[in-house]
């Protein structure tokens, strides 16, 4: 198996929450999964560990690493800019791209109809191709690197975000907003579309942490 497709394999472990924040990874069991020697598993270990899913030590090896609240607000700061900066470089050529803006219409359609049957992990999945394929569009290759590895972190808690009362319903609708200005081809209206849609989520997960530590007390 090529580096890259099991770097993929195991970071979607940990995106799913399959490989839980707190999970010690053993690199006999991930062998025997995968069906490799023990050197592409300890390459690919290192890279997830340099991209920050996983830690490591002498004592106890490679570890699945948690995301705080601090680092909630820390990637959204970078998303609401450089998701929306990716917006913008990629509305005219998405626009005068109707297969595009056609698939892009087809996300929004099943993502309405995932909501509606309240099916958050489904949801997540057509959420995260609707962002990659705009901002993969913008044909700036440091930003579709840098937000392909952010886009997989906030993926670890986004299915948290998406299950607060209504957010769900304000996704599909802020997605339906960022659509519309794509296709009039109003990149500025594409970009604050979509620091509006990150902004919003971001605000909603505070409230929602917020009411949780009051409940606690």
């Amino acid at each position: 198996m090529p580096l890259k497709d099991l770097c993929a394999s195991i970071r979607m472990e940990i995106v799913s929450r399959n490989f839980p924040p707190g999970m010690k990874l053993s690199e006999q069991i991930l062998c025997d999964r995968w069906k490799v020697s023990r050197t592409p598993i300890r390459e690919a270990l290192r890279h997830l560990e340099s991209e920050g899913f996983i830690s490591s030590s002498r004592h106890k090896g490679f570890v699945v690493t948690s995301i705080s609240m601090h680092d909630v607000e820390q990637i959204y700061t970078i998303l609401i800019q450089l998701d929306s900066l990716a917006g913008r470089l990629a509305t005219p050529a998405l626009s005068r791209d109707p297969k595009k803006i056609k698939g892009l219409r087809t996300l929004c359609a099943e993502m309405k109809a995932l909501c509606e049957r309240r099916d958050i992990e489904g949801y997540m999945r057509k959420n995260l191709e609707f962002h990659t394929t705009i901002f993969r569009s913008s044909e700036n290759a440091w930003i579709v690197k840098i937000l392909e590895n952010l886009h997989a972190h906030t993926n670890r808690f986004i299915l948290n975000a998406l299950y607060i009362p209504h957010r769900i319903e304000k996704s599909v609708q802020e997605h339906l907003d960022i659509l519309e200005c794509l296709g009039q081809g109003n990149a500025r209206g594409v970009e604050k579309a979509i620091a509006a849609h990150f902004a919003g989520s971001l605000n909603d997960l505070r409230l929602e942490m917020d009411r949780i530590k009051g409940a606690d007390r």
